[in-house]
Formats: C-alpha cells, sequence, structure tokens
C-alpha cells in the first residue's frame, strides 16, 4: 500500500500524519480523497465511522467537516 503523508486541521489545530492507503483506491480522485479521509479519521477519531453511515449527498470529507471539524488540508505521496 502507498503511504502519504497528510496534513489536517481538527479544531483549528494543524498536525500531519502518515497514512497507508489501498491500491483499490487509486483509480479515482474522489474514492482516494475518501480513503485517505477514511483513515484519517479511524486514526484520531474511533467514533467517526457513526459520521460515515449517514446517508446523504456529501462526501466523507464533508462529513468529518460537519461532524467533527475536521478538514484535510494536504496529500503527499512519500
Amino acid at each position: 500500500m502507498p503511504t502519504y503523508r497528510v496534513e489536517y486541521t481538527h479544531l483549528g489545530d494543524r498536525q500531519q500524519i502518515t497514512l497507508e492507503v489501498d491500491n483499490e483506491a487509486l483509480d479515482n480522485e474522489q474514492k482516494f480523497r475518501d480513503a485517505v479521509a477514511q483513515r484519517l479519521a479511524k486514526r484520531i477519531l474511533p467514533h467517526a465511522e457513526l459520521a460515515f453511515r449517514h446517508e446523504d449527498d456529501r462526501t466523507l470529507e464533508q462529513k468529518l467537516d460537519k461532524a467533527y471539524d475536521l478538514q484535510v488540508n494536504k496529500i503527499e505521496r512519500e
């Protein structure tokens, strides 16, 4: 699995984390960003799965932003 350095902001505090993302998510930009958001949430917000289950038209990134004030700012491959 490829490794990415992800810069994010949570409750106004900028942080960095290294995440592995499954190769299957690399073929589509939205699938990739959703995979990064899901990995990030699992690492720093174990209860975030509740927000992902909510059925609506928002992406996983948008759900994290609304529910937990968590924004993905930058993604770089290592």
